[in-house]
């Protein structure tokens, strides 16, 4: 059988940003401008981190969860998994909004717009916390949310910060 190959060439913007993703630090930022890659990059990030981690679970927060759903979950997420990961089986629960990977591993989108989304989704501990237009978040929802960067895998717990930003 012929094995699909990725159509994903890095840019050297990208090739920064994983290598300091990949890095010993526990918090990372990535800013930029609209259309920069931002959320590619860290959609890839996360889906690595959770093929290294069987079992793991990561989510994709922003202040409303419509707006997650539909920049990440009908979007950015369907673009990542075909050009980074062609091939790559993923199951998508539309109810609860998660895909699941083949290793069992899950990756969540929320809101924080809810109290009840909000709930079901910090019932949970995951590996990685990623904070989606985190400008559009309050402290006390980002922190409520750092206080589930607690699960034990095989990948270290990190919170990631996707920032839009004019220079």
């Amino acid at each position: 059988m012929h094995e699909l190959k990725p159509s994903f060439v890095k840019t050297a913007d990208q090739l920064k940003a994983i290598k300091l993703l990949k890095s010993r630090a526990s918090n990372v930022l990535l800013f930029g401008g609209s259309r920069s890659g931002k959320t590619f990059v860290l959609v890839y990030a996360i889906i690595c981190r959770a093929m290294q981690a069987p079992g793991s679970r990561h989510v994709i927060l922003r202040y409303r969860f419509n707006a997650v759903k539909q920049s990440v979950g009908y979007d950015t997420l369907p673009k990542v998994m075909k050009l980074a990961f062609p091939g790559l089986r993923y199951e998508l629960n539309r109810s609860d909004w998660f895909i699941r990977l083949p290793n069992e591993s899950e990756i969540w989108l929320g809101g924080l717009d809810d109290h009840q989304r909000v709930d079901k989704i910090l019932g949970k501990e995951f590996a990685t916390v990623y904070f989606n237009e985190c400008s559009e978040i309050s402290y006390y929802a980002v922190t409520t949310a750092m206080s589930r960067l607690a699960q034990r895998t095989a990948v270290p717990n990190k919170a990631f910060f996707g920032l839009f930003c004019t220079l």
